[in-house]
């Protein structure tokens, strides 16, 4: 890793750490770029961009003349980088997850849903509603609202689960018909009323909207799926690998000077 860019990481981490030990509470101000740079023996602008990072993750938010505060991160969602259930990413971070399904049906397949699930448009699909929290998280707001399809004819004993409580990619896979790949598409849009008001949401905020289409290892598809996160509590990890890595050593990175 070069040295500049791990020094980088390390302000980044400093910071981070005093976050979430308390000694940098929600809404106070944090020391200045000048402060942290002396106290750190970093440059000013190495300082900087750590700061300019954790504003975009949400951890800090910078106003002109004042200078940075500490805001509540925004909840990082794992599903755009890994294959899983939103329950088994809650459960793995520890986080109590609560789901109200609002419809749940047989009908026609909508023009995108058919498209997606190479169906035509004769044919039947389930769609289910789903509003989803997590406790302690978004001032007890939902933090997604999805409007899953699954073409019928695959999964026609669908109807009589209980998706309060079951986690529909683990349903699959109990099946037989495990979800090998998914495709996702990720936007930030206005947010239709009907939706803000789901999300209870400010009425101008913007949703990151998600699409997703998964196949089984037959590669047939059995899941379109719309994900409406609000913009402003929301973040998403993306993993990326090359196809051939190159060894990255971390060796000359030294530690900073820890707060005595």
């Amino acid at each position: 890793m070069p040295f500049v860019e791990c020094l980088h990481t390390k302000v980044t981490e400093y910071v981070k750490k005093r976050i979430s030990s308390g000694e940098y509470r929600v809404g106070s101000k944090i020391p200045t770029e000048e402060e942290l740079s002396k106290e750190l023996r970093v440059s000013r602008p190495t300082v900087s961009k750590a700061l300019e990072t954790l504003v975009r993750d949400g951890f800090l938010k910078r106003i002109r003349g004042k200078g940075s505060f500490v805001t509540k991160p925004k909840l990082v969602h794992e599903s755009t980088g890994f294959i899983t259930s939103y329950r088994a990413e809650s459960e793995k971070k520890g986080l109590t997850l609560r789901t109200e399904v609002v419809r749940f049906e047989v009908i026609k397949a909508p023009e995108d849903a058919a498209a997606a699930l190479r169906l035509s448009a004769a044919e039947k699909v389930i769609r289910l509603v789903r509003l989803r929290w997590l406790e302690g998280h978004n001032s007890g707001a939902p933090v997604v609202y999805t409007v899953l399809y699954v073409p019928f004819k695959r999964f026609p004993g669908m109807t009589e689960l209980d998706f309060t409580y079951t986690s529909f990619y683990e349903a699959l896979a109990e099946r037989g018909m495990p979800v090998y790949h998914s495709s996702k598409k990720l936007e930030v849009i206005p947010a239709d009323p009907a939706v803000t008001s789901m999300l209870k949401s400010a009425p101008f905020e913007p949703v990151v909207f998600i699409t997703t289409v998964s196949v089984t290892d037959d590669g047939m598809p059995i899941e379109y799926s719309e994900s409406f996160y609000p913009a402003s509590s929301s973040g998403f990890l993306i993993e990326i690998d090359r196809a051939q890595t190159a060894e990255v050593s971390a060796s000359g990175c030294a530690g900073l000077p820890d707060k005595k």
